[in-house]
């Protein structure tokens, strides 16, 4: 890997002493947590808190109710759930983006990151509400190897090569061009990421196996396809594209010949309305 980029990771903030409080007593306590503690250690950080109600009373959430209090969140979600996506939030919360290096609009870029958790949510909450919850943390991070790498090409004063070359490629192969100038590729150093930060296993299983979700073990197979489906879609040059929609519905036939448990009617029905139209009558 670049020296750069492992000084990176060296000079990572730390996540919040909230947020480690937290990821110790979950998984030091196992299946007997109470809720009440988990809210009690989230009540010490007012930020978390305010956070976690305006996701919990998110349309991408989509409760019947309004959702007033840590504990109710807590209660919702799981606390499994909350650790892995506070600790996203705090992550993501920790860098500020600018993506110019790869040739992307910054605010279109995060526009297209938002969705992506909103399509996770939209796609598997009622079909498969865990693996919705679990995905969630993966799908808000799921560009962070981008911004870093950016920062790092920024940094290294390679931004302006990077782009020209990757505007001569017609923006095609980036992850080739991600490796000849950084060592890695941002999927991949996502994977370094979660594991630095001490991500759930699944999680950084799951990461890890986007770009090839058959070779995912057998118990988490169908998060990694429901990852490679969301990469897929919204791939940040042409997120929602003809191509890029024919591509997750070709990857959910794939998944489902291995026996992976989709339901493909619900699949086609919660695509964006951008990408059915783009399915019917080409870009």
């Amino acid at each position: 890997m670049n020296p750069l980029l492992v000084e990176t990771i060296k000079e990572l903030p730390p996540l919040p002493q909230t947020v480690i409080e937290l990821c110790d007593y979950v998984d030091s306590i196992g299946a007997d947590l109470e809720i009440s503690k988990v809210a009690t250690i989230l009540s010490k950080d007012p930020l978390i808190v305010g956070e976690l109600l305006r996701l919990a009373n998110s349309p991408m959430y989509g409760f019947s109710r309004q959702v007033s209090t840590i504990q109710q969140v807590v209660s919702l979600l799981g606390a499994g759930t909350i650790k892995n996506t506070v600790m996203a939030n705090a992550v993501r919360s920790n860098f500020s983006v600018n993506v110019s290096p790869y040739g992307l609009n910054n605010d279109v870029f995060l526009a297209n990151c938002a969705k992506e958790v909103d399509f996770i949510l939209a796609w598997l909450r009622k079909e498969d509400k865990h693996l919705a919850d679990e995905l969630v943390p993966c799908a808000m991070l799921l560009r962070l190897g981008m911004i870093l790498l950016s920062d790092m090409l920024i940094k290294s004063g390679k931004d302006k090569e990077f782009l020209e070359k990757n505007r001569a490629n017609n923006f095609q192969n980036v992850q080739d061009l991600e490796n000849e100038y950084c060592g890695v590729d941002s999927v991949s150093f996502l994977g370094f990421l979660f594991n630095h930060w001490e991500f759930d296993e699944n999680l950084i299983q799951s990461i890890a196996h986007i770009n090839n979700p058959h070779a995912a073990a057998q118990e988490l197979k169908k998060n990694a396809y429901a990852l490679a489906v969301t990469n897929c879609l919204f791939e940040p040059y042409h997120p929602l594209s003809q191509f890029n929609s024919k591509k997750s519905i070709a990857l959910i036939n794939e998944a489902i010949g291995q026996g992976i448990v989709f339901n493909r009617e619900n699949f086609l029905a919660k695509l964006p309305e951008k990408a059915k139209q783009n399915l019917t009558k080409g870009d």
